[in-house]
């Protein structure tokens, strides 16, 4: 529910500013498409990128509450926050300031929420499907956006030009805020956030809640004491000094690693389509808002079939790193595509009929998105969820999120004065990106495919396969023990 509210809010007002309701409603041009007014440009730019101004903060600020009040408790302080932004939205009326101000609001909840969501879900998956569990992240990420561009596109064709078109988009995202809420009061707080806290009988019955296993059911005994081992090796290699452990080789790279993937993620221009999808569709020849809107909705549809696709078949049994690689070869052949297309045939956007070549980039858009749905979408949140340690994994997720917001944000500033200045050169930049990722996950992405998120500790060189195994055989003694003497107690 967390990623269909970030998909959904970040989805919802791109359509929603194409719809000319909303233009009457706070005075702007409705006699112009795509970017082609700059005041529209502006207005786009502003609406889009205070909310991923509002994400990068909360990113930050959930970095600390995650660690110090845990996963549960700063989800349902998150999900107040952003149910406050969404109805300051809804009631917004001829008053663009409340849009921008329930916008940075939202993004503080929504930007929470996708630092610890992803954590939240990893430590709590098991090995062998974890890709595919915290890939769901991203799935639920693009329905809800989906689900909002063809709500849009449903309210443009049946609801008449006034408030209530554009409202009622806006207002259901209360919806999936209030299930949210109401949903954490049945979960259990993460069994690795409360081993760092020393709270083992506590971690010990959560997991065990988990995986469906009684307390003291081997399977149960062996992860418990591979996290016990972890977490006293981190604690032992720094003094307890958090701080330090991010300075340790091992540690280092992964922080480096996680800062440069959610960098290319955004510089791939997933988000500029995302988040300006009517418009963009307009800017290469889809002139008609309907018909940009509901290009807009197959667009949506695109990338949940592929997500879906990709998570089931895909990411636990090709790897992260290959998908990377891969992804990224195939989006910069589109994005070029598309720019050369619109280059020598640039659209007739006051034409009633749309254009061989736009209909050959609306082609590519898709394919740029069914490429991006089976790489550069899932694969970096799950990256980001697995390579930290326990100890710096809510810091790791955290700097990683508040990475894709700050560039998200850059992004969606730049997006509407890019296509508005320099056109097609827009799409050539994307690809020029896109070339780049993959030399980056060429070079410096490891495979984690199949490991447990104490055997990437291994991976990455924080200790050695030796060292772990006798740590492991010490808690593991220690937590057989203290099962055999809560049997003889009960």
């Amino acid at each position: 529910m967390g990623s269909l509210l970030f998909g959904y809010d970040t989805g919802v007002m791109g359509s929603v500013l194409a719809l000319k309701a909303f233009k009457k409603d706070f005075g702007l041009p409705t006699d112009s498409s795509g970017f082609s007014s700059s005041r529209n440009a502006s207005v786009s730019s502003n609406v889009v990128s205070l909310l991923t101004a509002g994400c990068f903060f909360g990113a930050i600020a959930a970095a600390f509450l995650n660690e110090r009040f845990g996963r549960r408790y700063s989800l349902m302080f998150f999900s107040v926050i952003f149910l406050i932004g969404a109805a300051v939205q809804t009631a917004a009326h001829h008053e663009i300031g409340m849009i921008y101000g329930g916008r940075v609001i939202a993004g503080l909840g929504i930007g929470g929420m996708s630092a610890i969501t992803p954590v939240f879900v990893s430590e709590n998956a098991p090995p062998a499907v974890r890709g595919r569990i915290a890939g769901m992240f991203q799935l639920f990420l693009v329905i809800g956006s989906t689900f909002a561009y063809w709500l849009d596109y449903g309210v443009s064709l049946h609801i008449p030009v006034s408030t209530k078109q554009w409202r009622i988009p806006v207002a259901i995202q209360l919806i999936p805020g209030g299930v949210m809420l109401m949903g954490l009061f049945f979960l259990k707080e993460s069994p690795r956030w409360l081993m760092t806290k020393g709270r083992h009988e506590e971690a010990a019955i959560s997991l065990a809640y988990i995986r469906c296993e009684a307390t003291d059911s081997p399977e149960v005994l062996r992860e418990l004491a591979e996290i016990r081992a972890a977490v006293e090796e981190e604690l032992n290699a720094t003094e307890g000094i958090t701080w330090k452990e991010c300075l340790l080789p091992g540690n280092r790279y992964r922080f480096i690693t996680g800062f440069c993937l959610m960098f290319w993620q955004q510089f791939s221009g997933t988000n500029s389509i995302g988040y300006y999808a009517p418009q963009i569709f307009q800017t290469v020849g889809v002139s008609k808002s309907n018909a940009s809107l509901f290009a807009t909705g197959i667009y949506g549809t695109v990338k949940v079939i592929t997500t879906s696709i990709f998570l089931i078949v895909g990411i636990d049994f090709i790897g992260r790193k290959k998908s990377l690689m891969a992804g990224a070869a195939w989006m910069a052949s589109m994005m070029f595509i598309i720019g050369a297309v619109l280059a020598t045939n640039p659209p007739n956007t006051s034409s009633g009929t749309v254009s061989s070549a736009s209909i050959a980039m609306v082609a590519m858009i898709y394919l740029y998105v069914i490429g991006y749905s089976a790489s550069w979408g899932p694969v970096p949140w799950v990256y980001l969820s697995e390579i930290f340690p326990t100890r710096l994994r809510s810091y790791g997720v955290g700097m990683g999120a508040a990475t894709q917001w700050l560039f998200n944000f850059v992004i969606t500033r730049i997006t509407p004065s890019a296509v508005n200045h320099i056109g097609w050169r827009t799409f050539l930049m994307f690809g020029i990106f896109c070339l780049a990722m993959g030399v980056f996950s060429t070079i410096f992405i490891k495979e984690t495919k199949g490991k447990s998120l104490e055997e990437i500790d291994i991976l990455f060189g924080s200790v050695s396969a030796e060292q772990r195994a006798i740590d492991f055989e010490a808690s593991l003694a220690v937590e057989q023990k203290s099962s055999m003497k809560h049997t003889d107690d009960v």
